[in-house]
């Protein structure tokens, strides 16, 4: 028998959640959720969306106070009224959207509310000196600069701005880090390099709370892991201790045989070969140009087509997005809708021409947050649900967005209830109401799953399906390659401003090598210089 004095201590706990409980009017977000953190070590959080990790998280920020239950931290129990008792305890929440002021310099945002001071009490002027040597230690260890602190933030990739909401934690001394989807919207190296920055941390002594979606990430990177599902917690356990078979089965509640039975078993049947009758031009692209993000693309798509744009960050995806919906204008080329060159100079106008979009920033773009379902449902096309054209009819506006929460299978109490009480993959269902209101020929999906759960995205795969089936066409952005894989007739990828080259993906989706091949060509493509 090991001599007890030998053997690696019991890791101590630094936080424990006991049966809390959330009410919102008509909904249960948290049924009564437990979760345990060791200090140093990173803890991962998993559950469909609406299982209740937001809410959590909020409770855990002091964003949201709990209906009951309770926070220990060093096994105290502890109140969590408002963001700044979570920071005092050690507590710092990096949110999928993340909170920096684009204009300011890293140095002001990481200080921002919390500025060092000259003079007595700290009420004189700023001291950028004393800010600056007291993250001196940390930015090293994280590859930032004494330069990179005088820039905007504004200026660095959606990398490095996650690393400097890190360091902002890091300088007062956090204990627990919350990360929620960290790695949505970052390219395959930008990934790595971030769970490098999560692996210092642990070998700080810090821990975290990682919420993903993303299971592959798992192994290798998270000691341990807890599955919500309905606001309960129904697991936990040791990562080599299962599988990703078997976190799939946990946060759905039945069995998967593989990480794409779920959205396989829900999408097999949903979508015939094509609209009846000959597929008719939608839209096409001549040398568009917008420098310096666009260089001369060309492009076309037809009804009951999905077109797929693949490319790494910044490689002109969004920029192109952009303006076919007229948010930028062009200085180059042309654009036809049904065949005719048009001008599309404002977003109001590609509406007219039955162009719609769902964004990739769906908080800040997407959502109107403090209204409900009803007003973010119509708020596009209002002239549909008005008397006369003229008085606002809300009978009407609320059946229409019953309709399309029955239809679209939205989670939630009512038309009347606020978006924001909402999980993200019902978010994104309300905003994809929104676009099929105005009745569109073509909706752009800029990453329509990013930040939702396996099972969510089966569903909204489901629906783009449905939209092209009936007539209409759809373009898909996505920074991954499976989904396009899964859900395109055909992929363009783009590589600094202009098209690289095209891919058509085995549409059976039933041929592994098939699929590997085109992955290896998609990403190659990505990766060449275009002349």
């Amino acid at each position: 028998m090991p001599d007890q004095d030998t053997q690696d201590p019991e890791p101590q706990e630094l936080l424990r959640v006991e049966g809390v409980v959330k009410h919102y009017p008509g909904v249960v977000a948290l049924g009564g959720v437990s979760l345990d953190v060791r200090a140093g070590e990173i803890h991962a959080l998993l559950g469909e969306n609406g299982a209740g990790k937001s809410t959590l998280i909020g409770v855990l920020s002091g964003i949201t106070q709990p209906t009951s239950g309770q926070v220990f931290v060093d096994g105290a129990p502890v109140q969590l009224r408002r963001p700044r008792d979570a920071q005092d305890l050690g507590i710092t929440t990096i949110h999928q959207e993340l909170s920096l002021a684009p204009d300011l310099t890293v140095l002001q945002n990481i200080f921002l509310g919390r500025e060092l001071r000259r003079g007595p009490f700290g009420r004189g002027l700023l001291d950028e000196r004393a800010m600056s040597n007291r993250v001196q230690d940390v930015i090293a260890d994280f590859g930032l600069t004494e330069r990179d602190l005088r820039r905007p933030v504004g200026e660095f990739g959606a990398l490095t701005q996650h690393v400097v909401e890190i360091v902002k934690a890091l300088a007062f001394d956090a204990r627990l880090v919350i990360l929620d989807e960290p790695t949505s919207g970052l390219a395959e190296e930008e990934r790595v390099a971030l769970f490098d920055h999560m692996r210092r941390l642990r070998e700080r002594g810090i821990s975290i709370v990682w919420v993903t979606h993303r299971l592959d990430e798992l192994y290798g990177l998270a000691d341990r892991i807890t599955v919500l599902r309905d606001g309960r917690t129904v697991a936990r356990t040791d990562t080599d201790e299962s599988t990703p078979e078997d976190l799939v089965r946990l946060m759905v509640g039945r069995k998967a045989t593989s990480l794409g039975a779920v959205a396989e078993d829900r999408t097999a049947a949903e979508r015939p070969a094509g609209p009846a009758g000959s597929p008719v031009e939608v839209l096409r692209l001549e040398n568009v140009s917008r420098r310096p993000v666009l260089h001369d693309v060309s492009l076309t798509i037809s009804s009951g087509e999905i077109l797929g744009i693949a490319g790494v960050a910044g490689a002109g995806r969004t920029e192109l997005a952009r303006v076919i919906l007229g948010a930028d204008r062009i200085d180059g080329g042309q654009i036809s809708v049904d065949g005719k060159p048009v001008r599309i100079r404002h977003p109001r106008d590609a509406y007219r021409l039955g162009i719609a979009m769902v964004p990739e920033e769906r908080k800040t773009l997407g959502i109107l947050a403090d209204f409900p379902l009803d007003k973010n449902t119509t708020v596009s096309r209002l002239g549909k649900v008005a008397r006369l054209g003229m008085m606002l009819d809300r009978r009407r506006e609320r059946a229409v967005t019953r309709d399309y929460i029955d239809e679209l299978g939205v989670r939630t109490s009512s038309a009347s209830e606020r978006i924001r009480n909402l999980s993200g993959g019902n978010q994104q269902k309300i905003v994809i109401a929104r676009c099929l209101f105005t009745g569109p020929r073509l909706i752009i999906f800029d990453e329509p799953t990013q930040g939702i759960d396996v099972a969510a995205k089966a569903e909204v795969y489901r629906l783009i399906h449905r939209f092209v089936a009936g007539g209409g066409a759809a373009l898909v952005i996505s920074s991954e390659i499976p989904e396009l894989l899964h859900v395109s007739d055909r992929i363009l990828v783009m590589r600094e401003g202009a098209i690289a080259g095209e891919v058509r993906p085995d549409l059976r989706g039933d041929d592994l090598e098939a699929d590997e091949r085109a992955s290896a060509e998609i990403m190659s493509l990505a990766a060449r210089s275009v002349a």
